[in-house]
């Protein structure tokens, strides 16, 4: 899946957007490192634990701005370049048992070393996250956004509701069964495809519309897995155009999925990308945004592939 720069106000966006993420991220390296400099001095210098919650802080605000959906892996970033910083003075001591013409090319080999532990931190540590939040019972929680778009309500409806046999930005319906339940395509950018990796994941669920007026629909999805979503939108008309509020009522979300999905403010994200439609602006949202990680770029580095002649049948 191919790596793409973001622009300036996508940057912008995907901080503003990640905002909840981010101070999370930080929140957490930080209070330890600073905790432990006022506890004990010795376990870190005040100034150096200043210095690192700077760091991580940038760290982890450019990692969301370049890889916007790698959201358990900003985590796992944060906590273990923590981890480097704290062992940093061991490191650095090691190296000095090596005789004195060695040391420095012993501190180097200690910080490569270091640097590739942190990266298999990162991959067990993002596993880990991702199990956590797969894991526990469904709870069903309310999920709710709100947007303002300038346009009609009939027009917002038709863009923020789905309706059989259209197609909608990357979502795509189709007819009307006997049932009154359609097909709805939805293809995932951030997902490769696992039978054809260079190409993205197409998502497949089941739609039916339950009530439907001029200001308001509800919707019922039945995911792949059976778990059944239902979602309302009411369409309000305002003086610069149309207020959409949107409520979902997910069929499968676990504690930790309801987490994630707060953190990285996911339903606003939603909306800005259907907005963004109507307005004709540049994509800023997410949703829309490679889904390449850090890792994958950097095992892209240290271990390249070489070109398959036939790959891109």
């Amino acid at each position: 899946m191919q790596f793409d720069w973001p622009t300036p106000d996508q940057i912008i966006y995907r901080i503003s957007r990640l905002r909840r993420l981010v101070a999370f991220a930080v929140a957490i390296p930080v209070t330890i490192l600073l905790l432990g400099s006022l506890i004990d001095p010795s376990f870190i210098d005040p100034d150096r634990a200043t210095m690192a919650a700077i760091a991580v802080a940038l760290l982890v605000s450019g990692h969301v701005a370049l890889f916007p959906n790698a959201s358990l892996e900003t985590l796992s970033l944060s906590i273990a370049v923590t981890l480097l910083v704290i062992a940093a003075p061991g490191i650095k001591a090691l190296s000095l048992l090596a005789p004195p013409a060695y040391a420095n090319a012993a501190l180097i080999m200690l910080v490569i070393l270091s640097v590739l532990a942190l990266g298999a931190m990162m991959a067990v540590m993002q596993l880990g996250f991702g199990l956590l939040m797969m894991a526990g019972p469904v709870l069903r929680l309310r999920l709710r956004g709100t947007v303002d778009v300038p346009c009609s309500s009939d027009v917002a409806r038709s863009q923020f509701a789905l309706q059989p046999s259209a197609r909608r930005g990357r979502i795509l319906t189709g007819v009307t069964d006997k049932n009154g339940f359609f097909d709805v395509a939805i293809i995932a950018p951030q997902i490769a495809d696992p039978e054809t990796p260079s190409q993205p994941m197409v998502v497949r669920l089941a739609a039916k519309i339950i009530e439907q007026s001029a200001h308001e629909q509800q919707t019922m999805l039945v995911l792949p897995n059976g778990a059944v979503t239902v979602t309302s939108e009411r369409f309000t008309a305002t003086a610069g155009g149309c207020r959409v509020e949107i409520t979902e009522l997910p069929g499968d979300f676990t504690l930790g999925m309801h987490l994630m999905f707060w953190l990285t403010d996911q339903q606003m994200d939603n909306l800005t990308e259907t907005a963004d439609q109507i307005t004709g602006a540049l994509g800023r949202a997410n949703g829309q945004a490679h889904g390449v990680s850090f890792l994958a770029v950097a095992g892209a580095i240290l271990s390249p592939r070489q070109p398959v002649a036939d790959r891109a049948e």
